[in-house]
C-alpha cells in the first residue's frame, strides 16, 4: 500500500515534491474512495491533470528510476557503471546536485501482523550513493533500520539483522545497500524488493501486448478478458489464441531473409477477437479478426486487462499514464470506479493515471485530495499540488471540472492566439 511518494531535483522537479495517497480529513466518498491500513486512511485511486510538458510524465519516470535502482542496481550494474539519472538542467547551481527520492508503504510482513510503514530514501548523483535509508513503524516510535552517509553504512542490528549476513565492504557505491542485502537473502529487504517489483509503472500509449499474454499464458481464462472488453461496451463475443509462424516482416530485405533462415520454425502466440456473423438480420455464427483489424481501444484494453485485472484480484499499486490514450471518457470512468468499488477491489488496490479527460475530474467521482494537478513555472520547473492544497479551500461542491478550465487551479495551458495569428 503506498503512502507518499517524494521526489527532488529530477528532470523538470526541481524542488522537492510530494505526491501522496493519504487521504485528508474530507468526509466526502469516505466509504467508497478509501480504505483503512493501521492508523492510517489511504486512497484507492489519484488522477493527475495538468498541461502538455507540465510534467505529469515525469512523475511516473521518477517513480521508475526509483525502483529500478533499488532493485536491480545491486545485482545487475558492475564497479564503475554511471547511474542513469537527470537532474534539474535549467539552473546551472542544480546540474550537480544530487537527487533524492523518498517513498512511505504499508507492507504485510506475515498474514497474522499488523501491516508495517517503511520509510525508504535515497540520495545519488550520476556517479554513487550520497545517502539511503530506511525506516519503519515499530508499533507507535519510527526505528531507523540502517543509515547509509556514502560508503559508511551503519545498520541496526537489533530490528535489521540481516545486516550480519555479509560485509558492508562489498556493497559498491553505484548500488542501493537495500538490493545487495536482498541478494544476501535478507528477510526484510527481500520482502521490500518484492513489493517495489510489484509497483506496475506504464504508459497508456505504448503499453505492451506481452502483459497480458503472459498471463494468459500462467493460466487467465480467456473468458474473463472477453468480459472485460464487454464490460466497455466491446463488441467482442470471445478471444481464441493460436500459434502463428514469425513472419520477419521488417524493412531491411537481408536482415529479414538472415532471420528467416536462423529460424524457419519460428512462431508467436497471437490472439484472435470473435465477432457476431449474421446473415442479414439472423446471426449465424462467429467470425474471428487478427489484432490488425481491431481498433487501437480494443487493443488498449486487452493490453490493460493483464495489469488491471490481476491488481484488483491480488491488491498492488498501478500507475498508468496517459490513461485515457484511445479510450471514450465513460470508459476511462467506470475503469476507475471498479477501484473504487468494494465489490471488485476486496484487497484494496490502488491506481494512479494521468490524463486529460476533463469531464472525470467531478466531485461525483472524486475527492478533493484524490485530484492533483502538474504545472510548470516560466523557469521550467514543474509544481504537484492537490485541490486539497490552495490556501482558498476549494469547495467540495465546486464544479471541478468548469473551475480548471476557466483556470482557477492553475495547471492549464497558456494558449497565446496572438502570437500564433502574427507568426503565420
Amino acid at each position: 500500500m503506498l503512502i507518499e511518494f517524494t521526489v527532488e531535483n529530477f528532470r523538470s522537479f526541481k524542488k522537492r515534491q510530494t505526491f501522496s495517497l493519504l487521504a485528508s480529513k474530507d468526509k466526502e466518498l469516505l466509504e467508497q474512495n478509501t480504505f483503512h491500513a493501521n492508523k492510517y486512511n489511504l486512497l484507492k485511486t489519484a488522477i493527475v491533470y495538468g498541461a502538455n510538458a507540465s510534467g505529469k510524465s515525469t512523475l511516473f519516470m521518477a517513480l521508475i528510476s526509483l525502483l529500478n535502482f533499488s532493485v536491480l542496481s545491486g545485482p545487475r550494474s558492475q564497479k564503475g557503471d554511471a547511474i542513469d539519472i537527470s537532474p534539474f538542467m535549467l539552473d546551472v547551481n542544480n546540474q550537480n546536485e544530487p537527487i533524492f527520492f523518498e517513498i512511505l508503504f504499508m507492507l504485510n510482513n506475515d498474514k497474522d501482523s499488523a501491516p508495517v510503514r517503511y520509510r525508504y530514501g535515497i540520495k545519488l548523483d550520476r556517479k554513487h550513493v550520497i545517502e539511503e535509508y530506511l525506516f519503519a513503524v515499530n508499533k507507535i516510535k519510527e526505528v531507523n533500520l540502517f543509515y547509509r552517509a556514502e560508503q559508511s553504512i551503519i545498520p541496526n542490528k537489533t530490528y535489521f539483522p540481516e545486516s550480519e549476513t555479509f560485509n558492508t565492504k562489498i556493497v559498491r557505491d553505484n548500488a542501493s545497500y537495500l538490493s545487495v542485502c536482498a541478494q544476501n537473502n535478507g528477510e526484510i529487504s527481500g520482502k521490500i524488493i518484492k513489493y517495489f517489483q510489484k509497483i506496475a509503472v506504464t504508459s497508456g500509449i505504448d503499453t505492451p501486448p506481452f502483459i497480458t499474454m503472459e498471463r494468459i499464458n500462467r493460466g487467465e481464462n480467456l473468458n474473463r478478458i472477453t468480459k472485460f472488453l464487454q464490460f466497455a461496451d466491446i463488441q467482442v463475443q470471445g478471444l481464441k489464441k493460436q500459434r502463428t509462424p514469425v513472419t520477419f516482416d521488417i524493412p531491411d530485405p537481408d536482415l529479414a531473409k538472415f532471420f528467416k533462415k536462423k529460424f524457419p520454425n519460428a512462431e508467436n502466440d497471437q490472439i484472435s477477437y470473435a465477432h457476431n456473423l449474421y446473415n442479414g438480420e439472423e446471426k449465424t455464427g462467429v467470425w474471428y479478426f487478427t489484432e490488425e483489424f481491431e481498433s487501437l481501444g480494443t487493443r488498449k484494453l486487452f493490453n490493460y486487462a493483464g495489469l488491471i485485472l490481476p491488481v484488483l484480484d491480488n491488491g498492488g499499486v498501478l500507475f498508468i499514464d496517459e490513461f485515457d490514450s484511445s479510450l471514450h471518457p465513460l470508459i476511462v470512468e467506470n475503469i476507475i470506479r471498479l477501484f473504487n468499488d468494494k465489490r471488485f477491489n476486496r484487497n484494496n488496490a490502488q491506481l494512479i493515471v494521468s490524463c486529460q479527460s476533463v469531464s472525470l475530474m467531478t466531485n461525483k467521482l472524486f475527492r478533493r485530495d484524490q485530484i492533483w494537478l502538474c504545472e510548470k513555472d516560466k523557469y521550467g520547473a514543474s509544481e504537484i499540488y492537490s485541490l486539497m492544497d490552495f490556501e482558498d479551500l476549494v469547495r467540495k461542491d465546486a464544479n471541478f471540472n468548469k473551475n480548471y478550465l476557466a483556470g482557477k487551479y492553475g495547471a492549464v495551458p497558456n494558449i497565446d492566439v496572438i502570437r500564433l495569428q502574427m507568426e503565420k
